[in-house]
């Protein structure tokens, strides 16, 4: 009885730890050819989601909650500008909310 209560919770449990969520950092706008990033605690986070940050300027400060993501099918892609500099980040995120 008590397998088939865990086994479930367990796989749940797992599911949902899975898709990292921050949420409501402090975070700061970042831009170059390379694309445009939130930077938290000294890391870059590629923005897949364009559209929600772009009325915020570059270097300023926002409060933003987002979702970590393996693939970037947004508006990201449309813009990409091909340039000859790498920007060390932390992979895809998704914003979720920004202000």
């Amino acid at each position: 009885m008590i397998k088939a209560i865990l086994i479930p919770l367990v796989i749940s449990l797992l599911t949902f730890s899975a898709c990292e969520k921050v949420t409501n950092q402090q975070m700061t706008v970042e831009r170059d050819c390379t694309g445009t990033y939130l930077r938290l605690n000294g890391k870059d986070y590629h923005v897949c989601n364009l559209e929600k940050v772009s009325e915020f300027p570059d270097g300023v400060s926002v409060k933003a909650a987002f979702e970590r993501i393996d693939i970037c099918t947004g508006s990201a892609m449309d813009d990409a500008i091909v340039c000859d500099m790498l920007h060390q980040n932390e992979g895809w995120i998704e914003v979720k909310n920004i202000r």
